[in-house]
């Protein structure tokens, strides 16, 4: 009989620094399975490229793939790459920052599996590192509150969700056919900003997800990650424009849990653009943006919005309650 066969996907892009732990890290696994690592290295302008090929050629005991590439594609499309090329019957990710850090991940994963026949994706716990101060915080990686009965479609489908994702990938590990279900090209051509929250929305539809609370991956956060967009991030807009293009495109494929409205939608970008001027202390453009949303027909935010610019003063005390929530909320994460 033959062994199970785990694939990792690795998506890197200038991390000569933190790539070398990262496969390191993997490459420590141990436990009854054949490993495949597939890296998707996206046309570094350091050495990435070059430490991803001294692996090809030094580690032969295990199968890595280095995909090539003669352009930068982009996380999405790399992303996308980098799944397809799989070949295991399970498959985890690790992003070329992050590293693992329990030898037995993946063999205490494919354990619960074994005990839980229904689950088709299982996570675990695991640490954050704050780059900046060099801390690592335990238990600090979603999920923080696990769902007990493995039912994520009530974390992603229901009025009450409030953006993210329900895991960080890197803890992930997921039985490959449920991958059948997740269009990876279609999250290209839509531009989508984000690879995990439409992936791991979908699965969530296809079966139950377990969890371990072990501490077996660490998950770098530096204060500029993309993970943690900021008003001063020149793709601000366009990053929640895009996570409103994933939350139409879950309507789409699942209208029967669809969970918000097109005016909830626009409501939520709107308000996404209003604090942008708040934070820039640019009130004309406020009053203006108001005035353009008067069609908006679930009109909570708007109304929050007309208050905070009712005078310049309004206005201005607005902008320093807010600036001290942000700060505060920035300082928190990294």
């Amino acid at each position: 009989m033959s062994k199970i066969k785990v694939s990792v996907g690795v998506i890197t892009y200038n991390q000569q620094d933190t790539i070398r732990q990262t496969l390191d890290s993997i490459l420590a696994q141990k436990g009854d399975f054949d490993l495949e690592i597939v890296i998707g290295e996206d046309c570094s302008t350091d050495s990435t490229r070059a430490i991803c090929e001294e692996y090809t050629i030094h580690h032969t005991p295990y199968t890595i793939r280095l995909l090539p590439t003669t352009r930068n594609l982009g996380i999405m499309a790399n992303f996308a790459r980098v799944m397809q090329a799989c070949t295991g019957d399970y498959v985890a990710i690790c992003a070329g920052d992050d590293y693992w850090c329990d030898e037995c991940k993946l063999q205490t994963q494919l354990e619960y599996f074994k005990e839980h026949p229904e689950v088709g994706v299982v996570s675990t716990s695991g640490y954050k590192l704050l780059v900046k101060s060099n801390t690592l915080v335990p238990h600090a990686i979603a999920p923080l509150k696990p769902i007990a009965d493995g039912n994520v479609k009530s974390f992603y489908f229901s009025p009450d969700y409030k953006g993210g994702v329900y895991v960080m990938p890197l803890s992930l590990l997921i039985k490959r056919d449920l991958l059948q279900y997740v269009d990876f090209d279609e999250f290209v051509r839509r531009g989508f900003p984000v690879e995990d929250y439409p992936m791991q929305a979908i699965l969530a539809q296809h079966c139950k997800w377990g969890h371990i609370d072990d501490l077996c991956v660490v998950y770098r956060v530096y204060k500029e990650s993309a993970t943690f967009i900021s008003f001063d991030h020149p793709k601000y807009m366009q990053y929640y424009q895009g996570l409103a293009a994933i939350r139409r495109y879950l309507n789409e494929l699942f209208p029967a849990d669809a969970c918000f409205t097109e005016e909830q939608i626009q409501e939520q970008l709107f308000y996404k653009e209003f604090l942008l001027y708040l934070h820039r202390v640019e009130y004309k453009k406020a009053k203006h943006l108001i005035s353009d949303a008067a069609t908006i027909a679930y009109m909570h935010k708007v109304q929050q919005a007309k208050r905070f610019t009712r005078t310049w003063l309004h206005f201005i005390a607005a902008h320093f309650i807010k600036e001290h929530k942000y700060k505060k909320d920035l300082k928190e994460r990294t």
